[in-house]
């Protein structure tokens, strides 16, 4: 899509009072940003509506919104809100670092900023966080988990495309295959919550249960080691293949009675040993700077 930059109606959606928060119209007049010192302070600097350089978040937000920008779509440079806001460089560089940072935009360097899309590595680094420091239970976790994979299951079972069912059939034959590799079968089995979440054609569904991969994968590692004979792992593998044939069938409720046995059953053999096992996570970044993919 092309930016309407050059439009009274895209350079009106940019000076609009970055705090107004999207009201109509009319409500109040247009108004840039900042201020002639403005023009040289740093991200510090407040205003009405805040900082200067929360203004210029705001209002870069609306742009968006007021243009209808698409992932994938261009924004302009940190010179053309500047100008239009009154505020330095130096400003709009920290409200598109900050954007950056929030997944909302890319800023490459030597490249105009783009739309990005939604993505749920913040929440799971907020999740992560909060595990380690004690303001969030595996319960918690397994409670959340529980609640939307249940709801989720269900429209896959109305929703899925062949392709999508083919797709969850082959994640677990391949935890079949590898059931003897708690690491792999960690991997495998986010991945088979993660593609039904997708099949029910909801993002937020699939959203949230990638921002969950990381806890589980580690606790799906955890209690897959516990499983010390063949019969144990076998009925692990049965107990999923079952959710795949209600899915298969498009019968709503046999796939949330299967997803549901498979949490019950899965909260009966090991939650006493994973409310006790103390689980240690990967850093938020890696050596690069960069999340690591949650999928």
């Amino acid at each position: 899509m092309n930016n309407p930059i050059d439009t009274e109606a895209g350079r009106r959606s940019v000076r609009k009072r970055a705090g107004d928060g999207g009201a109509p119209r009319g409500r109040r007049p247009a108004k840039s940003a900042g201020s002639p010192k403005a023009t040289t302070a740093g991200g510090g600097e407040q205003g009405a509506g805040g900082s200067l350089v929360q203004q210029a978040i705001r209002a870069v937000g609306n742009y968006m919104r007021d243009n209808g920008l698409r992932p994938g779509d261009t924004l302009p440079g940190e010179k053309y809100f500047g100008d239009e806001l009154g505020v330095s460089r130096a400003v709009m560089r920290e409200a598109f670092g900050a954007l950056g940072a929030l997944q909302i935009i890319d800023v490459a360097r030597g490249r105009k900023p783009k739309v990005r899309r939604v993505d749920g590595s913040l929440f799971a680094t907020s999740i992560v966080h909060g595990f380690n420091t004690s303001q969030i239970s595996i319960l918690d976790v397994w409670e959340v988990r529980k609640t939307v994979e249940l709801r989720a299951t269900e429209m896959a079972a109305t929703a899925r495309t062949d392709e999508e069912l083919k797709e969850i059939q082959g994640i677990v034959d391949a935890i079949a295959t590898y059931m003897d590799d708690p690491d792999r079968v960690s991997q495998y089995n986010a991945e088979f919550h993660y593609a039904i979440a997708r099949a029910s054609h909801n993002v937020l569904f699939a959203q949230i249960l990638a921002s969950f991969a990381p806890i589980t994968r580690i606790a799906t590692r955890a209690a897959w080691k516990a499983c010390t004979t063949k019969a144990m792992k076998q009925a692990q593998v049965t107990r999923h293949k079952a959710i795949v044939r209600a899915i298969a069938r498009k019968d709503p409720q046999a796939a949330t009675d299967a997803m549901r046995q498979l949490f019950d059953d899965a909260i009966r053999e090991n939650w006493s040993r994973l409310a006790a096992h103390r689980f240690s996570f990967d850093p938020f970044f890696d050596e690069q700077g960069q999340r690591p993919a949650l999928m």
